[in-house]
């Protein structure tokens, strides 16, 4: 394989990856969120809040624009990853490191890109939902 073809194949399988790897997070914030006293789908409102404001806290309609954005940012985030991670390189700790990083880079502008979000979702467990996405994406992307 030529090295493009190389790249884009590794671009397909970290968008496939970063889609998968999205669900574990989000079951895991959706759950937390309960536990906590946030509704089930609150986590899914307070990421469509970043684009409906507090339109976003009623409705059906935001819960499944919150899925959208949480599913599509996760396979972009993912195929960053398989461009930037070797596939032997793509250990435990390479992913959750991974995670993290984006959750810190997402913590610097959430405050002002979605307010709501920063304010309705405890940061620890944004924090470790982005550790098992990475962690997840780690593995299946790992040769």
């Amino acid at each position: 394989m030529t090295n493009a073809t190389t790249q884009s194949h590794r671009t397909v399988r970290g968008l496939i990856a970063g889609l998968v790897a999205a669900v574990p997070m989000g079951a895991l914030t959706m759950m937390l969120g309960l536990a906590v006293g946030l509704g089930f789908f609150e986590p899914l409102r307070l990421i469509a809040s970043a684009l409906l404001g507090e339109a976003a806290l009623d409705g059906t309609f935001p819960v499944l624009l919150g899925l959208m954005l949480h599913m599509a940012t996760g396979a972009l985030l993912g195929a960053l990853y398989a461009r930037i991670v070797r596939p032997s390189a793509s250990t435990p700790a390479a992913g959750i490191v991974y995670g993290l990083g984006v959750w810190a880079a997402a913590a610097l502008v959430q405050g002002a890109a979605a307010p709501l979000l920063a304010q309705g979702l405890p940061g620890w467990i944004f924090a470790l939902a982005h550790a098992v996405y990475g962690l997840s994406l780690a593995a299946l992307l790992r040769r």
